[in-house]
């Protein structure tokens, strides 16, 4: 494990339904859940960079990050993060096309979140008040 916790990115994509994009995580930490497109930010990269790179990475659609939704502090026994979560809007197609580090990606309504597994620290996510007003729960 590294000395000093690593610094993650993701984005709330909503489509025009007014469902998210979300992604089933196809290698560790947590392969298999589901959680935000997102991932690492490189060095001398801006967040909203690192966002938007993320995203096309993994499903292959253009973004426009928007403000800072959610800070999320991840810790598990073999790795420490800090997630910053962004809203996000689509620029061009909502076609998916997993890649990358995503196994699957589809987007979610929000009546539907408990058919997920999710992540650590999406059920957080989920229930913070900026977050909920965002994605309508």
């Amino acid at each position: 494990m590294p000395d000093s916790p690593k610094i993650g990115v993701a984005a709330a994509v909503k489509n025009h339904l007014g469902e998210f994009l979300a992604v089933r995580r196809g290698h560790a930490p947590e392969e298999g859940r589901w959680a935000l497109p997102g991932g690492h930010l490189e060095w001398g990269e801006s967040l909203a960079d690192a966002v938007r790179r993320e995203v096309y990475e993994e499903v292959h659609i253009d973004i426009v990050p928007g403000p800072l939704l959610h800070v999320a502090e991840i810790i598990m026994p073999s790795a420490h993060f800090i997630v910053l979560d962004f809203a996000a809007e689509i620029k061009g197609s909502e076609s998916l096309r997993p890649d990358s580090d995503a196994a699957e990606a589809r987007w979610v309504s929000p009546h539907d979140l408990g058919q997920f597994s999710w992540a650590a620290g999406m059920p957080v996510f989920f229930q913070d008040a900026k977050v909920r007003s965002y994605l309508c729960l």
